[in-house]
């Protein structure tokens, strides 16, 4: 059956609006009022609602439907799909594995909307927004960030090795300054094989994003200040002298400082507090069904549950069924 047509015919077959728990209501003009314009069984195409439906068109679609030969073929269309979906009930496709699959889907849709849009809410006031961007401030208010790559070698101020150390850090200095400025491998290389910094010899030099008083803070002046001198990516410092050694650094890049204010993130601000306020209550509730449905893991028979990832891939033998991913991952609009 054409994928369209299922899902309309689903949709009108178990969210026409009955009441719960009553059987569904497939016609048309389920209040059975207004003034027909075509007819067929107990159901009409109603004068009120093709007002209504032309009113609801772009002007540019209502210019189609000027003639009554026109209006005509849009009636007549409705009542074709109705004549359709009336046939599908006479064989009893609403029962169809894949009609009640998508019918299904649909009604979770609406059940999220109806749960989540209309109670959740749609307004977050001044004050929340507010006290939201002082909780997260360090995510729109941050200084400028260097992502730098070391190779160090320890030498207390007074070490024998320490004139060894620094004759070395010079000679893997030149190495480093001698080679492509992108090439960043290259120095991966040199680091893999020489750096001593604890830290950062298992990421092969990579010291990652940090700020001038991170540097400051982790590293000493000398390194904080060697870095700031590097001022595009692929430079190389000179050998950076410390008390607890040499340093030779590579700047893999630089992220500009970010300062945004509460009235530059404001509507950003809004659908994150609303998204989060959505996703909070799309957890309780999904936490309450379980309880009031009784819901059971056996995790002994689904240990026995083989996946053969090099498994042939079969033909489905009935329709994919729907899924929900869990709370912190789903998207509740």
């Amino acid at each position: 059956m054409n994928r369209t047509l299922l899902a309309s015919f689903a949709a009108a077959a178990l969210l026409s609006g009955c009441k719960q728990g009553s059987a569904p209501d497939y016609r048309h003009n389920r209040t059975g009022g207004g003034t027909p314009v075509a007819t067929w069984n107990n159901d009409s195409v109603t004068v009120e609602e093709l007002q209504q439906r032309f009113l609801e068109m772009s002007p540019f679609a209502r210019a189609r439907y000027q003639t009554p030969e026109q209006r005509k073929e849009y009636v007549e269309g409705l009542a074709r799909f109705e004549l359709l979906a009336g046939e599908a009930q006479k064989r009893g496709l609403q029962n169809d594995p894949e009609v009640v699959e998508t019918a299904k889907k649909v009604m979770v849709q609406k059940l999220l909307q109806q749960e989540f849009e209309q109670k959740a809410g749609k307004k977050v006031e001044d004050a929340e927004v507010a006290a939201y961007y002082e909780k997260h401030k360090a995510d729109y208010v941050k200084p400028e960030m260097l992502r730098l790559s070391d190779i160090f070698l320890p030498a207390a101020k007074d070490a024998p090795e320490r004139a060894a150390q620094a004759e070395k850090a010079k000679e893997l200095q030149a190495q480093a300054a001698g080679a492509p400025a992108l090439d960043f491998q290259a120095f991966s290389r040199l680091a893999r094989e020489h750096n001593q910094d604890g830290r950062t010899k298992p990421l092969d030099g990579d010291m990652r994003f940090l700020s001038a008083s991170e540097l400051m803070d982790q590293y000493g002046a000398e390194v904080a200040t060697a870095a700031q001198q590097l001022k595009e990516p692929g430079a190389v410092s000179g050998v950076v002298e410390t008390d607890k050694g040499f340093y030779v650094l590579k700047l893999q890049a630089r992220q500009q400082p970010l300062d945004l204010g509460l009235e530059q993130v404001k509507t950003q601000l809004q659908s994150r507090i609303l998204y989060e306020r959505r996703t909070e209550a799309f957890a309780a509730f999904l936490e309450k069904l379980k309880t009031e449905q009784r819901l059971k893991v056996d995790e002994a028979a689904l240990g026995k549950v083989a996946v053969d990832p090099k498994a042939p891939t079969q033909e489905p033998k009935g329709p994919t069924p729907g899924f929900i991913p869990a709370p912190n991952a789903a998207m509740v609009h």
